[in-house]
């Protein structure tokens, strides 16, 4: 019996309609060709073995350009042996990177008599999930199940013949020494050069081993990843490269060819898994800059990484009539400003925002005299950041005022949604030129494959910073609701 995946069935009300249907998911836009046109692979020998478990454990296969990938990387030459010893893949995100990783550590782990499989990712999280997909297929298909011997879903898997599979953290203390058959990386571009070198000399001089990267594109700083892309991979190399990516490192103006230049980064696109005309609106609510490296696959550099152009957010400006405010505080570094902001959402479903006061030399008594003042207003909540202001915000709560503290991850979230809010006009202000002034020097620096905001230099950005966290608290406290001001 030969498992196909499901042909995808278009759903209603998607937007527009746009033809990609002459753009394939394989091959790559970038790749190297095979010796052979009907090359052997270590993939073609396990295939049926693994799509079955696949069908079995998640009710779905493998998509073809996902295979067709693993034959291509998996490719034999003349002798019986792997062609690669080094692998890199490259595409945009949401693609299924999880399935292809966890695809070739199974097959490895089946195919050899004991193997040692490495898996590094950027974060201890991402790493679990190659993993745990793993695990789930080793777990629900009864005649893999019977090759292992243990089964954990945090402390490795282990084969009857005395393979096994681990997580490592990416430092390069963690792998030296290590015999590897093959290491599997998940986001190259932010992996550091010494460990990937690390991992290449744990195969050794043994045959049939492998270091494969898998990732989206990187910047300036990413020097490995750079120095991949650029690679000889000539027969012989041993070096495999297959990238798909955008034709140019921009977002075009119109959608019918941004959602060409995303088909041919993103494979799911052109496959039909994925509905680009909803990776379309995706991509128009996101800073160009993070568009182009994570959704059309291609480089960025210093200069692309601005958060806001200021027409962008002009185009928001409006009468405010704010009701029951979450009030938001942030301060410079130095303590020479701080700034207090009001936000709520209106009755149209519009987050609404203002500046409410710009205060010099703050202090945390003066900061409190303020919000005490402020109660009289009824706030939702009062936010503040949970480490440059937990002084603020343990006073407040000892005066008996409703207090959150943003975290990294509220930091980050509210980044990406206050964005998409402003591209998608869901946001009124007042048009507060401090606002305007503070825009400009707001940067977004990378945490993982998401961002937070920066200040770009020494320049203050506490306005900005207080208004995306307002925006974002509104959006996500029901609590809204009683005029003010």
């Amino acid at each position: 019996m030969t498992l196909t995946a499901p042909t995808p069935t278009p759903a209603p009300d998607e937007g527009p309609a746009f033809d990609v249907s002459d753009i394939a998911p394989w091959p790559p836009t970038r790749y190297t060709a095979p010796l052979s046109e009907r090359h052997p692979s270590l993939w073609e020998r396990y295939r049926e073995t693994l799509q079955r478990a696949w069908w079995v454990s998640n009710a779905y296969c493998l998509e073809e350009w996902q295979e067709r990938l693993l034959h291509a990387i998996t490719e034999l030459d003349a002798f019986g042996n792997l062609r690669y010893r080094e692998v890199l893949i490259s595409l945009g995100r949401q693609n299924g990177k999880t399935e292809i990783a966890a695809a070739l550590g199974l097959l490895f782990m089946v195919a050899k008599r004991a193997p040692q499989v490495i898996g590094i990712a950027s974060s201890a999280e991402q790493a679990r999930l190659v993993y745990k997909r793993a695990y789930d297929v080793v777990a629900r298909y009864g005649p893999l199940t019977r090759r292992f011997a243990r089964l954990t879903d945090t402390r490795g898997l282990s084969t009857a013949s005395g393979g096994s599979w681990e997580l490592k953290a990416s430092k390069s203390a963690a792998l030296q020494g290590l015999p590897i058959d093959l290491g599997a990386i998940d986001e190259v571009h932010l992996l550091k050069s010494e460990l990937w070198t690390d991992l290449v000399n744990g195969t050794g001089d043994r045959e049939n081993c492998m270091v494969a990267g898998i990732t989206t594109a990187g910047d300036d700083d990413s020097t490995l990843l750079l120095r991949l892309y650029e690679r000889d991979d000539a027969p012989g190399t041993g070096f495999g490269r297959f990238i798909w990516e955008a034709p140019e490192p921009r977002v075009p103006d119109d959608d019918a060819t941004l959602a060409r230049w995303l088909a041919m980064a993103n494979p799911g696109i052109a496959s039909g898994r994925r509905k680009v005309a909803i990776a379309v609106s995706a991509v128009r609510g996101m800073p160009p800059g993070e568009a182009v490296r994570y959704r059309l696959n291609r480089f960025v550099s210093g200069s692309d990484n601005g958060y806001m152009t200021v027409p962008l957010w002009a185009k928001c400006v409006g009468a405010v009539h704010i009701s029951r405010p979450v009030i938001t505080i942030d301060r410079t570094p130095d303590w020479s400003y701080a700034t207090i902001v009001a936000s709520a959402k209106a009755a149209d479903g519009v987050i609404e925002t203002e500046v409410i006061e710009s205060m010099p030399h703050p202090t945390v008594e003066k900061l409190a005299d303020a919000c005490q003042r402020l109660y009289k207003h009824s706030p939702a909540t009062y936010v503040v950041d949970g480490y440059s202001l937990r002084a603020l915000g343990d006073q407040l709560k000892r005066n008996g005022l409703p207090v959150r503290y943003m975290t990294l991850g509220d930091e980050v979230s509210a980044a990406s949604m206050t964005y998409a809010k402003v591209a998608g006009r869901m946001v009124r202000h007042a048009g507060d030129e401090l606002l305007t002034r503070q825009l400009p020097n707001v940067v977004r620096k990378a945490h993982g494959d998401q961002y937070k905001l920066a200040r770009a230099g020494a320049t203050p950005i506490d306005a900005v910073l207080a208004t995306v966290r307002g925006i974002y608290v509104a959006e996500t406290t029901e609590e809204a609701g009683i005029q003010l001001f």
